[in-house]
């Protein structure tokens, strides 16, 4: 582009009457050879450097014109081809036609950028005459004859160079124009902020993105320390010191994650990024950069985080339930067998026995180890949960002494338990989850430092007035009680706010899953209750735990403290894959007047009921078994005999229930280990059914 420019900058107009004056322009500027060592061509190196290796350089185009109103054509023939003359030496005198101002007035109107010479004797016009007719003393020159042609040559070089650079000036201020606004059309549709700052921190520019990303227009910023206006006060000094390190260094910021402070005082999150400006010593005088809103990427990335958190912890408690769940039913068959020969034997020997005692202890850590049992199995959600009446105050007392156990000798335990707090509607699985759930947490708060855990039971009257306080979502009416307190530090009031939120715990990674006191709360409101949280920093906290009483239920009570076991003389085929376990119910059944026949194969049991349908009048079978489970046994042997009672016996209370069982003709279930008191009554009443 420079070679085309400077080529077409070197075409120079001559127009005079007289072709011997042509012939000397011809000499002078367009000689056949040039001496290096010519103060022209000394010009020519001087004036246009970064076209000495151009072995043209230092030639012109000329065309010529006798006449003004010729040499006006050629001039309005070039510029209508884009190829104008980039200089013009006119003479004042040419008759007949237009003079030289005339036609320098002509030729400057067509084109204003062309340098103009006129060519002038003594006795022709003054200057002043020839700027007047002209009409500017813009780019127009005098040259009075006669002319030196060293003079001519220096002249014609300097005119054409200034005319480029003139046009050159021009399309770099275009160019420039253009970049500016591309980059201004940029900078404000763009949706990062730009920014350019001093030494100090200072804006010296602010696109006007600063009013929707900070609150503040351009102006507000303009001459403030950034890290004064968008950063909170407790964070400026870190910011300032970052900035004036990055100063220092010379460094770039790139993609720099920073809590920024809208004017509004909204937290955002923003990413910054920004390149030093240098001085002319090349000192660091500023940075210019953008800043982008990533509030909303901050706020996924979070939110996904805590998804992936709950899945992996949703994945584990599914391992640990799956774990727990068949630790459970192996545990329970190592019971079964433990809790019916102990009652066997119990029932062998006089209650005065000093061994009865003994035996009766070995039943009653049974019983304590099947409670326990159901909660691996609840906490796996291998339990089915069924609410009935029961009395609350014993679910407490029996969840305390399992706790004791477990409870460093730095906690004291302080129990105030009613036995007349009344009778509530619940799956004491679930009851007894929600003791042991708050007392664990309440111990986690006294581990260090030990404490008072205090638990008390009571029956309370909800009264229209205190069902209309706030803290309330209770209807009027009578409820139990619960309250677990401990010593231990407390909580503030924004722990207060989530810690029946799930997955939320202040614990240390590992020492929690979040889960505890939001099953707590979800199984409270199922119930209809409520619970209430009281603590401060320092000073303990306090569950306050309402579940609604019902009326009492006399055949409730009476069930429980009859005494009576019933028996039976009808034929019973007991199937279980464990020996020792279909040994035992043989022996309790046929201690109880049955009539027994046992298997530990199931293929064989169908085939006896096969070989003679009527020959059991009751099927009680296992229900995890090889080649047969017992659901697969029970239709087979109902395809066979639609009316024969049978008893599901399981360690897995998910696998089966009251309504699944119902519903493939299954008279009942039992679930493991099973009392000889539960199997015969179990056992009368399906038999009993009409």
């Amino acid at each position: 582009m420079v070679r085309n420019m400077m080529k077409q900058q070197r075409r120079i107009l001559v127009i005079d009457d007289d072709r011997d004056v042509w012939k000397a322009y011809q000499l002078v500027l367009t000689p056949e050879t040039t001496s290096a060592g010519t103060s022209a061509e000394k010009m020519n190196r001087l004036l246009a450097p970064e076209m000495k290796n151009d072995p043209t350089s230092a030639f012109f185009s000329l065309s010529f014109a006798a006449q003004g109103q010729e040499g006006f054509a050629m001039a309005e023939e070039a510029v209508r081809k884009n190829e104008p003359f980039t200089l013009a030496f006119i003479d004042v005198r040419m008759p007949p036609g237009w003079d030289g101002m005339e036609t320098a007035k002509r030729i400057r109107a067509l084109d204003p950028e062309i340098e103009l010479v006129i060519v002038t004797a003594y006795s022709d016009h003054s200057i002043e005459e020839i700027v007047r007719a002209v009409g500017s003393s813009d780019k127009l020159l005098f040259l009075r004859k006669p002319f030196d042609p060293d003079e001519l040559r220096q002249l014609a070089l300097s005119l054409t160079s200034k005319w480029y650079l003139s046009r050159l000036a021009d399309q770099q201020r275009k160019d420039l124009a253009v970049s500016e606004y591309r980059f201004r059309s940029l900078v404000e549709t763009t949706s990062d902020f730009v920014w350019e700052v001093d030494h100090e921190g200072r804006f010296t520019y602010c696109s006007p993105v600063s009013l929707d990303l900070y609150g503040y227009a351009p102006e507000e910023l303009l001459g403030k320390l950034f890290h004064t206006v968008l950063v909170a006060p407790e964070n400026q000094e870190e910011f300032r010191k970052a900035f004036q390190e990055c100063v220092s260094t010379r460094s770039r910021c790139q993609a720099v994650e920073r809590t920024c402070l809208t004017k509004a005082g909204t937290k955002i999150f923003v990413e910054s990024s920004g390149t030093p400006v240098f001085d002319g010593q090349d000192n660091v005088s500023g940075y210019r950069g953008i800043d982008r809103d990533i509030t909303a990427r901050k706020a996924n990335e979070a939110e996904r985080q805590q998804l992936e958190t709950r899945l992996q912890q949703s994945q584990k408690m599914e391992a640990i339930g799956t774990l727990a769940g068949g630790v459970a039913h192996d545990f329970n068959n190592v019971l079964a067998p433990i809790l019916g020969y102990t009652e066997m034997a119990l029932s062998k020997i006089s209650p005065y026995d000093a061994l009865a005692t003994d035996l009766q202890q070995v039943v009653k850590a049974a019983l304590r180890a099947k409670e326990l049992v159901q909660q691996i199995l609840a906490f796996s959600r291998q339990s089915h949960n069924e609410k009935k009446p029961l009395l609350p105050h014993l679910v407490v007392k029996e969840a305390l002494n399992l706790l004791r156990a477990s409870l460093p000798s730095t906690i004291e335990i302080r129990e105030k338990i009613s036995p007349e707090c009344g009778t509530i509607i619940a799956d004491p699985t679930q009851v007894h989850q929600i003791i042991m759930n708050l007392c664990t947490n309440a111990y986690q708060a006294m581990r260090k430092t030990g404490g008072v855990l205090g638990v008390s039971l009571k029956k309370v009257t909800i009264g229209e007035e205190d069902s209309k306080v706030s803290s309330f979502e209770l209807v009027p009416g009578n409820y139990v009680l619960l309250d677990v307190s401990d010593t231990g530090c407390g909580m503030d009031q924004a722990t207060m706010a989530r810690i029946f939120e799930p997955y939320f715990t202040t614990k240390a990674t590992g020492e929690g899953t979040g889960l505890g006191l939001s099953v707590v709360h979800g199984i409270v409101k199922s119930y209809q209750g409520q619970i209430t949280v009281y603590s401060e920093p320092g000073k303990g906290t306090s569950f306050h735990v309402y579940l609604p009483l019902i009326a009492e239920v006399s055949s409730f009570a009476e069930s429980v403290t009859s005494d009576i076991i019933p028996t039976g003389k009808e034929r019973v085929l007991v199937v279980d894959d464990e020996e020792m376990i279909s040994m035992m119910l043989q022996l309790i059944l046929e201690s109880l007047g049955y009539q027994v026949t046992f298997s530990c194969n199931s293929l064989e049991a169908l085939a006896l009921i096969e070989q003679n349908p009527m020959t059991f009048d009751l099927l009680i079978t296992d229900m995890t078994m090889p080649h047969l489970t017992g659901f697969e046994l029970a239709q087979k042997a109902l395809t066979i005999r639609a009316d024969l009672p049978i008893i599901i016996c399981t360690g897995f209370s998910e696998l089966v229930n009251k309504a699944q069982a119902q519903a493939m003709g299954i008279r009942s279930y039992l679930m493991k280990p099973v009392s000889v008191r539960e199997l015969a009554q179990t056992v009368r009443n399906v038999l009993d059914e009409k």
